[in-house]
């Protein structure tokens, strides 16, 4: 596990969906701090982009929001066909929300990413029912696009409010309910085998008849081993057919783990193995 953070660590350069004080950026710079050059991409399909070109760059994209769900974008690059992309950490950040704009606007226009909406539908129909919600591809476009627009504000880090020259409103919002954020540290080079690496993540295809994916699941089942995430794709050119994104607790020196990928492979028409790796960081925004 030293022996892996330190390969991260003099890694060139990390890349993040951005811009600068987005919540991608905020995890880069706590787990890589500010020693390493930190790349900030438009939207996830250009840090897959950047990665690709990258060859000794690692890269953190969202996975998934406690309440907006799957961030379908990071799915799809990591398990398109195309990809050689591998899962090195999971990383959570327990995510605290501001209301940014201006003090003493009349609020008419509210930009964000659209988890940020859903985790904060109920506070907004209370506060600000009549303004405009308009999504963004990451909080820290949102804030810029606020910053830009008298009567706009957004939804996104706190510390974002003096880097883009804009008050707090209100924080935090709706901190009630719990908003936790994944992260994937992604690289082309895989984890060595190690017990620390507590999930394994599959891109899996499965014969299109009767239950296939009955037959999938229940190795899984057998060897008491715990599926965390199961989700469908569409395969691009291939219409009705779905790769699925599946995570599993284990690793590859895992008995039960590896005795049910053995059994699982054998009923499924394909298996890529995306990569075992710790899931144990986690940040406080």
């Amino acid at each position: 596990m030293t022996e892996m953070l330190e390969a991260e660590r003099s890694s060139s350069s990390v890349a993040y969906l951005g811009p600068e004080g987005s919540f991608s950026h905020l995890v880069a710079r706590k787990r890589y701090g500010n020693g390493t050059t930190l790349v900030p991409c438009p939207s996830v399909d250009e840090v897959f982009d950047y990665l690709d070109e990258t060859p000794d760059c690692l890269a953190v994209v969202p996975i998934e929001n406690s309440s907006g769900g799957i961030i379908t974008a990071t799915v799809d690059r990591i398990v398109s066909e195309q990809s050689r992309i591998h899962i090195r950490e999971e990383i959570a950040l327990n995510v605290k929300l501001a209301l940014l704009g201006r003090e003493g606007d009349s609020i008419s226009k509210i930009y964000s990413h659209f988890a940020p909406f859903h985790h904060c539908e109920k506070w907004l129909k209370t506060h600000y029912p009549k303004a405009q919600q308009v999504t963004t591809p990451s909080t820290s476009n949102a804030v810029i696009f606020a910053s830009q627009e008298k009567g706009s504000a957004a939804i996104g880090p706190r510390e974002n409010a003096e880097r883009y020259g804009l008050d707090v409103l209100h924080y935090p919002i709706q901190a009630e309910v719990p908003n936790v954020t994944q992260f994937f540290v992604v690289g082309h080079e895989a984890n060595p085998p190690s017990p620390e690496n507590t999930k394994t993540s599959l891109a899996v295809e499965l014969p299109d008849s009767s239950g296939s994916l009955f037959h999938f699941l229940e190795p899984f089942a057998k060897s008491g081993v715990n599926l965390k995430r199961i989700e469908s794709r569409p395969i691009m050119g291939q219409p009705n057919k779905y790769r699925f994104f599946v995570e599993i607790e284990g690793s590859s020196v895992d008995d039960a783990a590896v005795e049910a990928l053995k059994a699982a492979e054998a009923v499924s028409l394909r298996i890529r193995n995306l990569g075992s790796y710790p899931a144990s960081s986690r940040f406080d925004s």
